[in-house]
Protein backbone atom coordinates (compact mmCIF):
# COMPACT_ATOMS: atom_id res chain seq x y z
CA UNK A 1 0.00 0.00 0.00
CA UNK A 2 1.05 3.51 -1.16
CA UNK A 3 1.19 6.03 1.42
CA UNK A 4 -1.58 8.63 -0.23
CA UNK A 5 0.07 11.89 -1.66
CA UNK A 6 -1.85 15.55 -1.48
CA UNK A 7 -3.58 15.11 -5.23
CA UNK A 8 -7.15 14.68 -5.98
CA UNK A 9 -8.24 13.66 -9.09
CA UNK A 10 -12.05 14.39 -9.71
CA UNK A 11 -13.93 12.46 -12.58
CA UNK A 12 -18.09 12.98 -12.70
CA UNK A 13 -20.63 14.04 -14.77
CA UNK A 14 -21.93 16.95 -13.02
CA UNK A 15 -20.92 19.55 -16.02
CA UNK A 16 -19.00 22.94 -15.39
CA UNK A 17 -22.05 24.90 -15.60
CA UNK A 18 -23.86 24.32 -11.81
CA UNK A 19 -21.87 24.77 -8.91
CA UNK A 20 -21.65 20.83 -7.54
CA UNK A 21 -17.79 20.46 -8.90
CA UNK A 22 -16.98 23.64 -6.84
CA UNK A 23 -18.52 22.80 -3.71
CA UNK A 24 -16.62 19.70 -4.13
CA UNK A 25 -13.42 21.90 -4.21
CA UNK A 26 -14.26 24.26 -1.66
CA UNK A 27 -15.06 21.30 1.18
CA UNK A 28 -11.93 19.81 0.19
CA UNK A 29 -9.91 22.89 0.75
CA UNK A 30 -11.52 23.42 4.10
CA UNK A 31 -10.25 20.27 5.25
CA UNK A 32 -6.43 19.95 3.60
CA UNK A 33 -5.64 23.60 2.20
CA UNK A 34 -2.52 22.00 0.48
CA UNK A 35 -4.18 19.41 -1.33
CA UNK A 36 -3.80 19.79 -5.34
CA UNK A 37 -7.06 19.09 -6.89
CA UNK A 38 -6.85 18.05 -10.24
CA UNK A 39 -9.57 17.60 -13.13
CA UNK A 40 -9.93 14.77 -15.32
CA UNK A 41 -12.97 15.81 -16.90
CA UNK A 42 -16.85 16.58 -15.57
CA UNK A 43 -18.20 15.99 -19.02
CA UNK A 44 -18.86 12.27 -18.86
CA UNK A 45 -22.13 11.95 -20.56
CA UNK A 46 -25.16 11.46 -17.54
CA UNK A 47 -25.62 8.61 -15.53
CA UNK A 48 -23.23 6.71 -17.74
CA UNK A 49 -21.36 4.63 -15.72
CA UNK A 50 -19.46 2.60 -18.58
CA UNK A 51 -18.26 5.56 -20.17
CA UNK A 52 -16.73 7.22 -16.60
CA UNK A 53 -15.29 3.57 -15.67
CA UNK A 54 -13.61 3.00 -19.17
CA UNK A 55 -11.97 7.35 -19.00
CA UNK A 56 -11.11 6.36 -15.42
CA UNK A 57 -9.24 2.80 -16.29
CA UNK A 58 -7.51 4.62 -19.38
CA UNK A 59 -5.95 7.99 -17.23
CA UNK A 60 -5.40 7.06 -13.64
CA UNK A 61 -1.72 5.04 -14.50
CA UNK A 62 -0.33 8.53 -15.92
CA UNK A 63 -0.98 9.81 -11.72
CA UNK A 64 1.56 10.17 -9.06
CA UNK A 65 1.82 7.19 -6.77
CA UNK A 66 -0.16 7.64 -3.95
CA UNK A 67 -3.02 10.07 -6.11
CA UNK A 68 -6.48 9.74 -4.39
CA UNK A 69 -9.12 9.22 -7.48
CA UNK A 70 -13.20 10.79 -6.46
CA UNK A 71 -15.29 9.53 -9.21
CA UNK A 72 -18.95 10.48 -9.18
CA UNK A 73 -21.23 8.87 -12.16
CA UNK A 74 -24.01 7.94 -9.49
CA UNK A 75 -27.49 7.73 -10.50
CA UNK A 76 -28.16 5.36 -7.64
CA UNK A 77 -27.00 8.18 -5.27
CA UNK A 78 -29.57 7.90 -1.95
CA UNK A 79 -30.13 4.33 -2.39
CA UNK A 80 -29.02 1.01 -0.49
CA UNK A 81 -25.48 1.23 -3.12
CA UNK A 82 -22.31 1.21 -0.77
CA UNK A 83 -19.80 4.49 -1.01
CA UNK A 84 -16.39 2.88 -1.09
CA UNK A 85 -13.06 3.56 -0.62
CA UNK A 86 -10.87 0.91 -2.87
CA UNK A 87 -6.80 0.68 -1.56
CA UNK A 88 -4.76 -0.63 -4.79
CA UNK A 89 -1.00 -1.20 -4.94
CA UNK A 90 -0.47 2.60 -5.72
CA UNK A 91 -3.32 4.77 -5.66
CA UNK A 92 -7.01 4.88 -3.72
CA UNK A 93 -10.38 5.29 -6.01
CA UNK A 94 -13.39 6.51 -3.80
CA UNK A 95 -16.83 6.60 -5.13
CA UNK A 96 -19.63 4.90 -5.47
CA UNK A 97 -20.06 0.81 -5.76
CA UNK A 98 -21.54 0.82 -9.23
CA UNK A 99 -19.06 -0.64 -11.24
CA UNK A 100 -16.94 2.86 -11.85
CA UNK A 101 -14.23 2.44 -10.09
CA UNK A 102 -13.86 -1.25 -10.88
CA UNK A 103 -11.87 -1.76 -13.80
CA UNK A 104 -9.30 1.44 -12.99
CA UNK A 105 -9.06 -0.57 -9.23
CA UNK A 106 -8.37 -4.05 -10.97
CA UNK A 107 -6.01 -2.81 -13.36
CA UNK A 108 -3.91 -1.43 -10.50
CA UNK A 109 -4.14 -4.28 -7.64
CA UNK A 110 -7.10 -4.80 -5.45
CA UNK A 111 -5.42 -4.63 -1.99
CA UNK A 112 -8.50 -3.62 0.47
CA UNK A 113 -12.09 -2.20 -0.18
CA UNK A 114 -13.32 -0.61 2.46
CA UNK A 115 -17.41 1.05 2.76
CA UNK A 116 -17.20 4.40 3.82
CA UNK A 117 -19.22 4.53 7.39
CA UNK A 118 -18.02 6.84 9.59
CA UNK A 119 -20.12 9.92 10.18
CA UNK A 120 -17.05 11.64 12.60
CA UNK A 121 -15.47 12.36 8.81
CA UNK A 122 -18.74 13.39 6.88
CA UNK A 123 -19.86 17.08 6.00
CA UNK A 124 -22.99 17.73 8.31
CA UNK A 125 -25.89 17.51 7.36
CA UNK A 126 -25.28 14.92 4.67
CA UNK A 127 -27.73 15.39 1.94
CA UNK A 128 -28.95 12.40 0.48
CA UNK A 129 -28.45 13.86 -3.49
CA UNK A 130 -24.94 14.97 -2.94
CA UNK A 131 -22.51 12.03 -1.49
CA UNK A 132 -20.02 13.41 -3.78
CA UNK A 133 -20.03 16.77 -1.92
CA UNK A 134 -20.78 15.63 1.75
CA UNK A 135 -19.10 11.92 2.00
CA UNK A 136 -16.74 11.33 -0.71
CA UNK A 137 -14.77 14.50 -0.93
CA UNK A 138 -14.70 15.12 2.80
CA UNK A 139 -13.23 11.11 2.87
CA UNK A 140 -10.42 12.09 0.10
CA UNK A 141 -9.17 15.34 1.79
CA UNK A 142 -9.29 13.81 5.19
CA UNK A 143 -7.39 10.69 4.06
CA UNK A 144 -4.77 13.02 1.97
CA UNK A 145 -4.03 14.94 5.54
CA UNK A 146 -3.32 11.70 6.91
CA UNK A 147 -6.29 10.05 8.46
CA UNK A 148 -5.65 5.96 7.76
CA UNK A 149 -7.58 4.20 5.48
CA UNK A 150 -8.99 1.82 7.92
CA UNK A 151 -10.43 5.08 9.82
CA UNK A 152 -13.19 5.63 7.58
CA UNK A 153 -15.49 2.25 7.62
CA UNK A 154 -15.22 -1.25 7.91
CA UNK A 155 -13.64 -3.79 5.97
CA UNK A 156 -15.64 -5.66 2.72
CA UNK A 157 -14.38 -8.62 0.37
CA UNK A 158 -12.98 -8.03 -2.77
CA UNK A 159 -15.26 -10.16 -4.10
CA UNK A 160 -18.93 -8.37 -3.00
CA UNK A 161 -18.18 -4.91 -5.33
CA UNK A 162 -19.92 -4.46 -8.80
CA UNK A 163 -17.73 -5.41 -11.04
CA UNK A 164 -17.38 -2.66 -14.05
CA UNK A 165 -19.36 -3.21 -17.08
CA UNK A 166 -16.30 -2.81 -19.12
CA UNK A 167 -15.83 -6.02 -21.17
CA UNK A 168 -12.55 -6.80 -23.36
CA UNK A 169 -14.74 -8.33 -25.58
CA UNK A 170 -13.64 -10.47 -28.19
CA UNK A 171 -15.22 -13.77 -30.10
CA UNK A 172 -13.28 -15.95 -32.28
CA UNK A 173 -15.76 -16.44 -35.45
CA UNK A 174 -13.52 -18.45 -37.91
CA UNK A 175 -9.66 -18.56 -38.39
CA UNK A 176 -9.51 -14.84 -40.49
CA UNK A 177 -12.33 -13.30 -38.14
CA UNK A 178 -13.15 -11.78 -34.70
CA UNK A 179 -15.96 -9.71 -33.41
CA UNK A 180 -15.09 -6.76 -30.99
CA UNK A 181 -17.57 -4.01 -29.78
CA UNK A 182 -17.70 -0.51 -29.63
CA UNK A 183 -15.98 0.05 -26.51
CA UNK A 184 -15.67 4.05 -26.88
CA UNK A 185 -16.43 6.78 -29.25
CA UNK A 186 -13.44 9.81 -28.73
CA UNK A 187 -14.41 13.64 -29.85
CA UNK A 188 -12.64 12.91 -33.27
CA UNK A 189 -14.63 10.20 -34.49
CA UNK A 190 -11.71 7.71 -33.05
CA UNK A 191 -13.70 4.21 -32.57
CA UNK A 192 -12.03 2.31 -29.71
CA UNK A 193 -12.85 -1.38 -29.40
CA UNK A 194 -13.12 -3.80 -26.83
CA UNK A 195 -9.70 -5.38 -26.83
CA UNK A 196 -6.20 -4.77 -26.66
CA UNK A 197 -4.66 -3.89 -29.77
CA UNK A 198 -1.63 -6.82 -29.21
CA UNK A 199 -4.30 -9.30 -28.30
CA UNK A 200 -6.12 -8.49 -31.91
CA UNK A 201 -2.75 -8.32 -33.69
CA UNK A 202 -2.28 -12.27 -31.93
CA UNK A 203 -5.82 -13.63 -32.84
CA UNK A 204 -5.86 -12.29 -36.59
CA UNK A 205 -2.27 -12.85 -37.19
CA UNK A 206 -1.78 -9.80 -38.65
CA UNK A 207 1.23 -7.07 -38.88
CA UNK A 208 1.68 -3.48 -39.49
CA UNK A 209 1.08 -2.89 -43.71
CA UNK A 210 -1.72 -5.80 -43.78
CA UNK A 211 -5.02 -4.73 -44.80
CA UNK A 212 -8.68 -6.19 -42.75
CA UNK A 213 -12.07 -6.04 -44.06
CA UNK A 214 -14.38 -4.44 -41.50
CA UNK A 215 -17.83 -5.43 -41.16
CA UNK A 216 -20.55 -3.59 -39.16
CA UNK A 217 -24.44 -2.22 -40.02
CA UNK A 218 -24.49 -4.30 -43.21
CA UNK A 219 -21.88 -2.49 -44.37
CA UNK A 220 -17.95 -3.65 -45.22
CA UNK A 221 -14.78 -1.46 -45.30
CA UNK A 222 -10.67 -2.02 -45.69
CA UNK A 223 -9.12 -0.65 -43.45
CA UNK A 224 -4.88 -0.36 -43.11
CA UNK A 225 -2.98 -1.59 -40.38
CA UNK A 226 -0.64 1.03 -39.64
CA UNK A 227 1.24 2.45 -36.74
CA UNK A 228 -0.72 6.05 -36.47
CA UNK A 229 -3.20 7.14 -38.82
CA UNK A 230 -1.32 9.85 -39.91
CA UNK A 231 0.91 7.51 -42.36
CA UNK A 232 -2.50 6.35 -44.17
CA UNK A 233 -3.92 8.02 -47.16
CA UNK A 234 -6.23 11.47 -46.71
CA UNK A 235 -9.73 9.65 -45.41
CA UNK A 236 -8.44 6.23 -45.23
CA UNK A 237 -9.65 3.70 -42.49
CA UNK A 238 -7.07 2.72 -39.95
CA UNK A 239 -6.64 0.22 -37.74
CA UNK A 240 -4.04 0.28 -35.18
CA UNK A 241 -2.61 0.40 -31.21
CA UNK A 242 -4.10 3.84 -29.68
CA UNK A 243 -2.28 5.76 -27.07
CA UNK A 244 -3.88 3.27 -23.87
CA UNK A 245 -2.91 0.21 -25.91
CA UNK A 246 -6.85 -0.19 -26.94
CA UNK A 247 -7.46 -1.60 -30.75
CA UNK A 248 -8.63 1.76 -32.83
CA UNK A 249 -10.79 2.60 -35.99
CA UNK A 250 -10.06 5.84 -37.13
CA UNK A 251 -10.24 7.77 -40.02
CA UNK A 252 -7.44 10.27 -41.32
CA UNK A 253 -8.69 13.92 -41.22
CA UNK A 254 -11.78 12.54 -41.13
CA UNK A 255 -14.43 10.50 -38.28
CA UNK A 256 -14.18 6.56 -38.37
CA UNK A 257 -17.84 6.79 -36.49
CA UNK A 258 -19.32 8.98 -39.34
CA UNK A 259 -17.94 6.89 -42.32
CA UNK A 260 -19.36 3.70 -40.31
CA UNK A 261 -22.55 5.18 -38.53
CA UNK A 262 -21.96 3.40 -35.18
CA UNK A 263 -22.30 4.02 -31.56
CA UNK A 264 -20.86 2.58 -28.50
CA UNK A 265 -21.70 -0.99 -27.88
CA UNK A 266 -22.07 -1.86 -31.80
CA UNK A 267 -20.97 -5.13 -33.30
CA UNK A 268 -18.12 -4.80 -35.17
CA UNK A 269 -16.26 -7.89 -37.26
CA UNK A 270 -12.32 -7.91 -38.35
CA UNK A 271 -11.11 -10.04 -40.88
CA UNK A 272 -7.99 -10.76 -42.10
CA UNK A 273 -7.53 -10.30 -46.06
Amino acid sequence: MRPPCKIIALLTDFGYEDPYVASMKGVALNICPDVKLIDITHSIPSFDIETGAFTLLASYKYFPQGTIFVAVVDPGVGSSRRPLLIVTRNYYFIGPDNGLLTAAAEDDGIEAVIKIENELYFRKPVSTSFHGRDIFMPTAAWLACGVAPDAFGSRQSIESIVRSSISMYINTISTDCVEVRVLHIDKFGNVILSQRYDSLESVLGIKLGDKVYVRCKGAEYEALVAKVFSVASEKQLVLYKNSFDFAELAVNRGSAKDLMGVRKGDSIIICRK
